[in-house]
């Protein structure tokens, strides 16, 4: 104590010599203090390493994270933009309306995966496979809020896959029709698949390489409210099987393996499924030719409609 008292008199002497008032105070003498011994460190240290001590290094390090940072943020806002017709969309969406939720006419920046671009005319890979996760997660997300929605239209059903998978609008039909065929009567809101889509010929078990579109439309059907029918058709060329005496009882199983596959492994409720098998008896198109028989072998998910 004595000897910082006895430097602080001896700076207190030297720059008084020179000053206009005479005196220096307190908080002057304290900084005049405390720079001779921040210059002592500075020179001891030189001293010690042979080279100067940098006061300044942790600035570098300051300024790389505020870097980083700026980069994340920007990363971040690039990410998250969103089109303002698609936020007018969803603010509709949700908007005051009393009675069956409608959807607007929602657009994603998503590209279609390479499934739906090329359609399904062989099995399905396992980037098909992965693909098709993908569109399930994003589903699921979709329509967590949107319980118990009736579908009314086909229009409305193909909605439901515009905001899904992020197909634009003008081309869904074009892109899924390889796939599914969205259509509508007076039964209601029909998909259609093919039958060679999901079984073998003659056969009636599901082929487990397309259980993933299965899966896809099962989180459309457990989110809607409509009652369903699942219906099994063939065509009119007569069945030679050990199994199957018919083709009413072949277009009968193959319908109850699809709803048996919604109710036990997805989780639909058994009260909304009905199964019907119609064998030849309701063609869509003439059995003349192979492309009519082929389009009119089908299985078909009905959304029935209440008329009001």
């Amino acid at each position: 104590m004595y000897f910082w008292k006895a430097e602080r008199e001896e700076d207190s002497r030297k720059y008084t010599k020179g000053s206009h008032q005479g005196s220096l105070s307190l908080s002057d003498l304290y900084f005049v203090f405390l720079v001779r011994k921040m210059a002592e460190m500075k020179k001891r240290n030189k001293n010690e390493s042979g080279t100067e001590a940098d006061t300044t290094a942790w600035m570098v390090t300051f300024g790389d994270m505020l870097m980083l940072l700026l980069t994340f943020f920007v990363l971040l806002l690039s990410m998250s933009s969103m089109d303002t017709k698609v936020l007018k969309s969803m603010f509709r969406l949700f908007s005051g309306a009393s009675g069956p939720l409608e959807f607007s006419h929602l657009q994603s920046v998503k590209s279609l995966p390479p499934l739906l671009q090329r359609g399904a005319t062989g099995p399905l890979e396992f980037s098909d496979l992965r693909a098709l996760e993908l569109l399930k997660e994003r589903l699921n997300k979709i329509v967590a809020t949107q319980k118990g929605i009736q579908i009314t239209s086909r229009e409305m059903l193909e909605e439901f896959f515009v905001t899904a998978t992020g197909i634009n609008h003008d081309k869904i039909a074009e892109r899924l029709k390889s796939i599914m065929d969205i259509s509508e009567d007076e039964r209601g809101v029909i998909i259609t698949f093919k039958a060679s889509l999901l079984f073998n010929s003659g056969e009636a078990e599901i082929k487990p390489s397309t259980l993933p579109i299965l899966d896809l439309v099962a989180r459309i059907l457990r989110t809607v409210s409509n009652d369903i029918l699942i219906a099994g058709h063939t065509d009119n060329v007569p069945i030679h099987s050990r199994r199957y005496n018919s083709n009413w009882e072949l277009s009968l199983y193959r319908a109850l393996n699809v709803h048996r596959y919604l109710v036990e492994t997805k989780g639909l409720s058994p009260r909304r499924l009905s199964v019907g098998g119609y064998g030849d008896l309701r063609p869509r198109f003439p059995n003349t030719t192979e492309d009519g028989r082929e389009k009119n072998r089908r299985v078909e998910i009905i959304l029935r409609v209440i008329k009001t």
